[in-house]
């Protein structure tokens, strides 16, 4: 199973109920990008996905494919200049949200999915003998009584 493949399992279920209004499903590319990010599987991946198309998505959309609206995660994105909006006409009177990578961005899913190398190993130090000194016995201190006058 490769890495495209296993992004799409986590939306299988909604890609098999996929609505015809909501036009083409998120690409495998999209999905991937998104997860590069640091979004986790889910709504709000799913809908910066959905922004990612040629086509964008409304708001209204958004809510048919994920059942609330899902822009806080892509406002975040925005605002971390990992993503960029792109202005299209509104769709259908609504806004039409539209997004596309960074090269900030790009980076980032560059370093996620950059295999991860091993570190030298070092060489284990021996630990040091501990010598122990000789304890010299303490003699009792002893109180003289002193006469009452």
């Amino acid at each position: 199973m490769s890495k495209h493949d296993d992004v799409l399992g986590h939306y299988a279920d909604v890609f098999k109920a996929w609505p015809k209004q909501l036009g083409a499903k998120p690409s495998r590319e999209a999905l991937a990008a998104i997860h590069g990010l640091g979004a986790r599987p889910g709504k709000q991946a799913l809908a910066n996905a959905l922004a990612m198309r040629p086509e964008g998505v409304t708001g209204s959309e958004i809510v048919i494919a994920c059942g609330a609206p899902q822009l806080n995660k892509m406002r975040g994105f925005i605002t971390d200049g990992l993503v960029k909006r792109e202005a299209l006409p509104p769709r259908g009177g609504h806004t039409v949200y539209k997004i596309t990578l960074t090269s900030k961005g790009q980076q980032r899913i560059n370093k996620a999915t950059k295999p991860v190398e091993a570190a030298p190993a070092k060489p284990v130090k021996k630990p040091k003998a501990k010598v122990e000194k000789p304890v010299e016995p303490v003699e009792p201190v002893t109180v003289e009584a002193t006469p009452q006058a």
